[in-house]
């Protein structure tokens, strides 16, 4: 045996010894992904997870999903997601686990709906009341145990469908938080930011939940929860397909399935 290296005598020592090793591995990755030098590498590190995530999810509904980057980081998104049928821009959040970070400024063209559909969640149609109609993924990074990762979303539907009493949120944001937050989404110009709680966000089970999330094909098949909520949206003019409780308790079992977060 080399000089200077003790034998590992019983299985004891030697459960001992990996667990040393793995308690520094996980405290030289904290250390790591904390520092204010690494952030860029930080933020390489989880975009490629998600994108392989998320990949992975879309190929096991039977397609490529897209991915796209803008040239110049100005528009307030980070990437386009392309599943051939839908075009969405996402803007993309980081928090580890531990920080005490619990909102977030995001331009307000990005939360804005689009031209077609502004009237009926109550905005106006006009440039202060249209937007890409896009939405924030929040990655969740924990290294308590191991890296982990758990992915949020929110959109003007999920946001409409807090608003309006639609979606029967665990933990949901005070109604005078809402209140605020769309009298701030609706006023001023479209480069502005505004500040989104996490609780406005929903956490999704999985990838596929996250693309349904999204509204992009997925293997679980929920599509329809986001037109029931526009069309139940205040000022509610639109003829239901069905009578509003019923709509809504079956956009809640949707998004239970999706989602922890929701009752």
């Amino acid at each position: 045996m080399p000089c200077g290296i003790k034998p590992v005598y019983n299985i004891e020592n030697w459960l001992q010894l990996i667990l040393y090793n793995n308690d520094i591995m996980k405290n030289s990755l904290t250390k790591y992904l904390l520092e204010p030098r690494n952030s860029h590498s930080r933020e390489s590190l989880v975009n490629n997870k998600l994108f392989f995530d998320i990949k992975l999810a879309a190929a096991e509904r039977g397609y490529f999903l897209n991915i796209y980057t803008p040239e110049v980081d100005k528009d307030g998104f980070d990437i386009i997601f392309d599943d051939q049928d839908t075009l969405i821009k996402v803007q993309l959040k980081t928090v580890m686990k531990t920080a005490n970070v619990y909102q977030w400024n995001i331009h307000k063209s990005l939360l804005r709906p689009n031209m077609y559909i502004c009237e009926e969640l109550g905005f106006e149609f006009s440039p202060t009341g249209t937007g890409y109609q896009g939405g924030v993924i929040l990655i969740e990074l924990g290294t308590e145990n191991e890296l982990t990762v758990d992915y949020y979303y929110t959109d003007i539907i999920i946001l409409v469908g807090i608003r309006d009493g639609i979606i029967d949120m665990v933990n949901p944001p005070s109604k005078e938080k809402m209140d605020a937050l769309f009298k701030e989404l609706s006023d001023g110009v479209s480069h502005q930011k505004i500040s989104v709680h996490k609780t406005m966000f929903i956490k999704a089970k999985s990838p596929s939940s996250l693309l349904a999330l999204i509204g992009l094909h997925n293997t679980q098949n929920m599509d329809a929860w986001k037109h029931h909520i526009q069309k139940m949206a205040e000022p509610r003019d639109n003829e239901l397909s069905a009578p509003y409780n019923v709509l809504k308790e079956h956009i809640n079992d949707d998004l239970r399935t999706l989602s922890e977060s929701i009752k």
